[in-house]
């Protein structure tokens, strides 16, 4: 798995789609989302992993067994964002798909048979729900490294995708950091973050962070949105009632 901060299209070709059934971002849709009646297990891996080596050769050997009726698809968490998106926090992890449905997930080494019997217990399990949302909503913005040198563009990525995670992160940097590059990058976050999901903490924060930044006017409209959305929501508006009383001085 890809650190986390704080705390091509797919090529058509004559022979086998993947070696070991290797599938990317772009190629998800024709392979692990194909509606199929088949149970699909995504193998999130990574090179360095240990468990992961250690189960590499158990996933290999139940795919090509003719017995189990699955097919498993193996995903470099390095080299993809799929993971990110669906919050895959450690590895190995196992995510049990079928016609692009999730039917359950679960992660760690074990022994082959405690891998076959969790595949064919999902197969039997009844089908609902949405399809697996694996593909990140774009975004209008652009990411900026911050002067702090974990705030690299890299370490950012990891997080592109979770509202949650890039609201905490933009205020811990209100918090904590005062350079303008900081602050700039802060202030790509949590608009991020706004994009993804608004709700009154990311717009806190938003306020915060264009105070900080000498925005007062701005500030005060998003300030006094935070609040009546969070008034709606029956949460505390103390915070928010202080920075607008700050902006109307």
């Amino acid at each position: 798995m890809k650190p986390i901060l704080f705390s091509f299209f797919a090529l058509v070709i004559t022979i086998p789609v993947f070696a070991q059934n290797w599938v990317t971002d772009q190629t998800m849709e024709e392979t692990v989302m194909l509606e199929d009646d088949q149970l699909k297990v995504l193998y999130f891996t990574a090179s360095w992993c240990g468990p992961c080596r250690y189960m590499k050769p158990i996933m290999k050997d139940i795919d090509s067994d003719k017995t189990i009726d699955t097919t498993v698809y193996f995903m470099d968490t390095d080299k993809n964002i799929t993971d990110d998106i669906l919050k895959v926090n450690s590895i190995p992890a196992y995510f049990f798909i079928k016609n692009g449905r999730v039917l359950g997930r679960t992660g760690s080494a074990m022994l082959r048979e405690e891998m076959v019997k969790m595949i064919k217990r999902h197969d039997l399990m009844t089908l609902k729900g949405d399809r697996l949302a694996y593909r990140g909503k774009p975004s209008q913005y652009e990411l900026v490294a911050g002067a702090n040198p974990k705030l690299t563009v890299k370490n950012l990525k990891t997080i592109w995708y979770d509202a949650q995670q890039l609201n905490t992160l933009s205020w811990n940097i209100y918090q904590k950091l005062d350079d303008s590059k900081d602050i700039a990058c802060a202030l790509i976050l949590v608009q991020r973050s706004i994009e993804l999901e608004e709700f009154s903490s990311n717009l806190k924060t938003y306020a915060h962070l264009l105070f900080k930044n000498g925005d007062k006017k701005k500030a005060l409209k998003i300030a006094k949105k935070a609040k009546r959305r969070a008034k709606k929501n029956k949460e505390f508006t103390g915070i928010m009632d202080k920075l607008i009383s700050e902006l109307n001085e």
